[in-house]
């Protein structure tokens, strides 16, 4: 029983002698080569070599055996992390999670706490280690990336792109995360206006074009932009809002037509009309009166359909106003692709 008093005595003196010591990453594996990680299959899988810890990073460390030390710790404002019993605050910041093992480790060993202790540490949360994606993705959202992956792969994290999907995607480039020793408003200085590429995520997605798949690294955001649609109302088989998939074809007159399964027997199609927005006309839209007849019969050449246009086909001996055609545009919930 004495003894182990004792012990306890010289190992909480230990911990206190060197209580404001700061244990640096020496001795500690190299990280991870360029060529190394290039080689990885898949940039989203947490490898604990190509992730660099920042600050801000919720870390989950589990030193087997030892339950007061195993448990989640943040990494604090000077890129540290204080583990209880150690006393000693441990750098973690610009470290793999291989090295800051391997600093836990030797920190462990020469404060005489443990002999061989196994440790293991993961990533729970790191607002520096993500990419976004938004828009017409089928799952927007934040996915981790550890080290750089490529736009594609982000893309397929995503499940591909939304039947309402456009072909442009916008990739903004983040800034540097806050390294060891740096603020967050000294790691954001610089061109306020964050550069931006357009890319065709369109055909990327199709067919893999290598030529338009990008690197993306931690923090960068891609928005994918939904495509167009056009509105064909009144008295047609099959009313409704048809998108404008990927933009492969102009949309025209006769082909939205033929996607609304033609007009009905009560139609009007020589008194059909085009409402358009445009800003410099009374109420923000103009009508452009289109005859169907003539088009169908070759007598008049096709019109072209534009982004938000409403072509609307008349019954016979009604009356709708245009605010009235517009309104059940706007709220039209059945969305059709172009096949």
């Amino acid at each position: 029983m004495e003894a182990l008093f004792t012990s306890l005595v010289l190992i909480c003196l230990a911990g206190l002698a060197s209580a404001q010591e700061v244990i640096s990453p020496q001795a500690v594996a190299p990280v991870t080569s360029a060529a190394e990680a290039a080689s990885s299959a898949s940039t989203f899988n947490r490898t604990s070599q190509r992730f660099i810890i920042a600050r801000d990073d919720l870390l989950d460390i589990d030193v087997v055996g030892v339950q007061e030390l195993s448990r989640e710790y943040r990494v604090d404002g000077d890129g540290m992390i204080t583990l209880p019993m150690l006393s000693r605050r441990v750098m973690a910041a610009g470290l793999s999670l291989d090295q800051f093992s391997q600093s836990i480790r030797e920190g462990l060993v020469g404060a005489g706490l443990l002999r061989d202790p196994q440790i293991a540490v993961s990533v729970k949360s790191s607002p520096w280690n993500t990419v976004v994606i938004s828009g017409a993705a089928k799952k927007p959202g934040a996915y981790p990336v550890y080290g750089h992956t490529t736009l594609l792969e982000l893309l397929t994290e995503a499940e591909g792109l939304s039947d309402d999907a456009g072909t442009t995607g916008i990739v903004t480039r983040a800034e540097k995360a806050p390294s060891q020793g740096e603020s967050n408003s000294s790691a954001h200085t610089g061109d306020a206006s964050s550069r931006t590429l357009k890319v065709d995520v369109g055909r990327l997605w199709r067919s893999g074009d290598e030529s338009l798949n990008v690197d993306l690294y931690p923090g960068d955001r891609v928005s994918v932009e939904r495509a167009g649609i056009v509105y064909v109302l009144g008295a047609v088989n099959r009313a409704g809002g048809f998108i404008l998939a990927n933009n492969q074809e102009q949309m025209t007159v006769l082909r939205a037509i033929a996607l609304a399964g033609n007009f009905t027997h009560e139609g009007r199609p020589a008194r059909a009309v085009i409402i358009r927005k445009d800003s410099g006309a009374p109420g923000g839209k103009r009508e452009v009166p289109v005859d169907l007849k003539k088009i169908l019969s070759n007598r008049a050449p096709d019109q072209p359909l534009l982004d938000s246009d409403i072509l609307y086909v008349p019954e016979s001996g009604a009356k709708r106003t245009l605010d009235t055609i517009v309104n059940t545009a706007v709220y039209t919930s059945i969305w059709r692709l172009p096949y």
